[in-house]
């Protein structure tokens, strides 16, 4: 099955990414970020490289540079709130790059990366997209308890460069790419296959509503708001204080295909 969703992976993202601009002088510019494909083999004896997509075992070095440019682009995007939950989530104390690279080398992650070069003309990863197909619980509709599991598409990362954002890139991937394109085909090859899920922080509203907006809905199993007493305003306030909803430290999201 792997190599089957590995195939429908290479078909279903562009080789290229592109998009219309303006430079300084009002001309009109087109960019474009060219693909590189790698995957984290379940098993120590797959040795192949299967159609442009490198084998991280066979290409060790040069994935290594690779996962560390991801490495950097997630840093700067959600750094602040990886350093403050690392502790929480991956249960040590190791800074939070080094538990996130352990973490990107778990078998069976795909990663869609497009490069392209910065102002210098220095070679950049300007956006990546990682998943795998795997099994989860507490997608199902009642499935709180986490006691039913179905195969799905779990996204782990999605990032796009700061040089290239505010262009609809992510939203490209995820929707036309993986959505529209690999998760519809895996539907079609499985009749219990359930969809795409995600993990995301309580408080990224941002890419809460992008998957809001993607039709994505937060899961039966996820975690809830918490209640908690407001901040106090001042040292001699008086009455019962009105309980308010907190963000939990992250949501699980996702999209059934029917």
């Amino acid at each position: 099955m792997f190599q089957r969703f590995l195939s429908i992976c290479i078909d279903e993202f562009p080789e290229t990414l592109d998009y219309t601009g303006r430079d300084e002088n009002g001309n009109s510019t087109t960019t474009v970020l060219h693909r590189q494909m790698m995957y984290v083999p379940e098993d120590d004896d797959d040795s192949i490289d299967t159609l442009g997509c490198m084998n991280y075992t066979l290409h060790k070095a040069d994935c290594d540079q690779t996962l560390h440019s991801c490495v950097q682009l997630v840093d700067e995007h959600l750094g602040a709130k990886y350093r403050r939950a690392s502790r929480t989530m991956y249960g040590n104390r190791l800074p939070w790059k080094a538990n996130k690279l352990a973490e990107m080398k778990s078998a069976g992650l795909i990663y869609v990366c497009y490069w392209g070069n910065d102002v210098q003309g220095v070679r950049a990863l300007g956006a990546f997209v990682s998943f795998m197909y795997t099994e989860e619980t507490g997608l199902v509709e009642g499935d709180a308890a986490h006691e039913v599991s179905v195969p799905v598409i779990y996204l782990y990362e999605v990032h796009v460069a700061c040089a290239h954002r505010g262009r609809r890139l992510g939203r490209r991937l995820l929707t036309n790419s993986l959505c529209e394109g690999v998760a519809r085909r895996v539907r079609r090859m499985c009749d219990d296959f359930f969809g795409v899920a995600l993990t995301v922080f309580g408080d990224n509203t941002r890419a809460r509503r992008l998957y809001e907006s993607l039709e994505f809905q937060r899961a039966p199993g996820s975690p809830v708001p918490i209640a908690a007493p407001p901040p106090r305003v001042t040292r001699r306030g008086h009455g019962a204080r009105a309980l308010v909803a907190r963000d939990p430290l992250y949501y699980v999201y996702c999209l059934h295909l029917a």
